[in-house]
């Protein structure tokens, strides 16, 4: 089973290689439509990921205060 942090890598991985194939051609406006799409998406995805980060991080200091009060 993929964690949800490496399914989101390799979301924004696929994302980014498809913004390089949009982007090494000469645009009209839907292929210019498209790179903004993907980059929302990329920028949702690298959200995603800083929240995980964080919520490990609380986790990480909450299991160590409990660890030390006992």
């Amino acid at each position: 089973m993929v964690s949800p942090e490496q399914q989101n890598f390799e979301e924004i991985e696929r994302l980014q290689q498809l913004l390089g194939e949009l982007r090494a051609n000469p645009s009209t406006a839907r292929e210019t439509e498209a790179i903004r799409e993907i980059g929302l998406e990329i920028a949702i995805a690298i959200r995603e990921v800083g929240a995980m980060l964080v919520n490990v991080g609380w986790e990480q200091s909450f299991a160590a205060e409990r660890t030390t009060d006992d």
